[in-house]
């Protein structure tokens, strides 16, 4: 590597584009899920349809959203120096800005040592209630502290994990636009080519 950085060679630029697909592709397939399963509970007709609702079906899919999230996020904003280069081609052909909200730091850091993150979350003790998981409206508590391990309330469109809170929607259609962003890509001939350039 140079000293102005790593820099792709246009015909290794497939590459990328495969590997950030592998990532956005699990992410759509999780979202195209959930969608069809909360579709699904609201024509149900049943008084609580959220009774019905598999939770570890919902969490599952909604951490994998935001893990691949994180992926995705290391290839724009690298954690370590010497990728630049590499990162900028990526954004452009991507049409990535600091306003994304693959840039959220929690996200990115979200994948990273997940094990020393639980450990750290339950090494001073946790009191008041205590919930492993969680699916449904936020809950009132009257004052007193809660834990959960993994929540989504579905009144807020909000993933909460270890304490961290990740809004779904607007990380689901960003990756939703890098995905077609990238699929566009992979049929201009696997060149990470922005929209406006030929």
């Amino acid at each position: 590597m140079s000293d102005i950085g790593f820099e792709i060679w246009p015909p290794h630029e497939v590459f990328y584009i495969h590997s950030m697909l592998f990532n956005t592709a699990s992410a759509m397939t999780s979202l195209r899920h959930l969608k069809n399963l909360f579709a699904t509970l609201s024509t149900e007709g049943t008084r609580d349809p959220l009774s019905n609702l598999d939770q570890d079906d919902v969490l599952n899919n909604l951490q994998n959203v935001v893990l691949q999230g994180g992926a995705i996020s290391r290839y724009f904003w690298p954690v370590r120096k010497g990728h630049e280069r590499r990162a900028d081609l990526l954004r452009k052909a991507c049409e990535i800005g600091d306003d994304s909200p693959l840039k959220n730091r929690d996200l990115r850091n979200a994948i990273e040592h997940f094990d020393e993150k639980l450990d750290s979350y339950l090494a001073d003790g946790i009191a008041g209630y205590i919930f492993p998981q969680y699916v449904g409206p936020q809950l009132k508590t009257g004052g007193i502290r809660g834990h959960i391990f993994r929540a989504y309330y579905i009144d807020i469109g909000m993933f909460e994990l270890l304490g961290h809170r990740y809004e779904i929607v607007p990380l689901a259609n960003e990756i939703d636009r890098v995905h077609r962003q990238l699929e566009r890509c992979f049929e201009n001939g696997g060149r990470l080519v922005p929209p406006g350039d030929k």
